[in-house]
């Protein structure tokens, strides 16, 4: 075997040790009870929230129900109840919301008055605009599961990947980071589940597909919830 050889094996051999470092580090911070938002108000949303309830009480459920939480992307998505009717979608989508707020709500939104099968999440983009590393991202996804399946023990948690929108691309570095942590906190845990829409929003070349995005840069278009229906339709009723 030539120098070179040792070498590259020494190389590959240092990456994967690295690897697991940086994955054992991520596991830790994820369970750290820091949180960032801790001296901010959580409750901006409670107008919304109590619009909610309103609902909830007005249209009783009996459980069993696929419960969309998360930021404006749920929220801006008003045909989601219609294009998963046949799976008892319930979308509880709001304003800009970042996880800590959902966490703050989860009693309500989830337990109070809902027993979902299934939980779909979308949430984080906001946080890391706010300046919030992936790492806190994750921890804070982690404190949502523990709480959820407090009050919902047998609901199977759906995570779909942090998708950068064009106007946020200096941040794609945390997006990837809290997708990585996720991703693997996710693959031990039969009741949770990745759906990773990241792909599907990029051309041949990586760039972004500008038609998924509405003319703030910002929030999808009806083409880029076309494009994410299938992948989490797909998700959801796989066995």
């Amino acid at each position: 075997m030539g120098l070179t050889d040792l070498k590259f094996k020494k190389r590959r051999k240092n990456a994967r040790w690295l690897i697991a470092l940086v994955l054992l580090f991520a596991q830790f911070i994820c369970f750290a009870p820091v949180n960032a938002f801790a001296n901010c108000p959580l409750d901006r949303f409670e107008p919304e929230i109590r619009a909610f309830e309103i609902q909830d009480k007005a249209s009783p459920q009996s459980g069993g129900q696929t419960l969309f939480i998360g930021s404006s992307t749920f929220a801006h998505w008003k045909t989601l109840e219609q294009d998963f009717s046949d799976l008892h979608a319930i979308n509880r989508g709001f304003g800009g919301a970042t996880i800590p707020e959902i966490n703050y709500y989860e009693k309500r939104l989830v337990a109070k008055y809902h027993h979902p099968a299934k939980i779909v999440f979308y949430a984080g983009t906001n946080d890391i605009a706010d300046g919030h590393s992936g790492t806190q991202v994750c921890a804070d996804f982690v404190r949502f599961v523990q709480s959820v399946h407090k009050d919902v023990s047998d609901a199977d948690i759906y995570f779909i990947s942090m998708s950068v929108a064009p106007s946020r691309l200096s941040k794609q570095a945390e997006f990837d980071s809290g997708n990585a942590l996720i991703r693997a906190y996710i693959k031990d845990d039969p009741k949770l589940h990745y759906i990773d829409v990241v792909p599907v929003m990029r051309n041949g070349d990586g760039r972004l597909k500008t038609e998924y995005f509405g003319p703030d840069h910002l929030h999808m278009s009806s083409a880029g919830y076309a494009a994410w229906m299938p992948i989490i339709r797909s998700a959801l009723v796989s066995p």
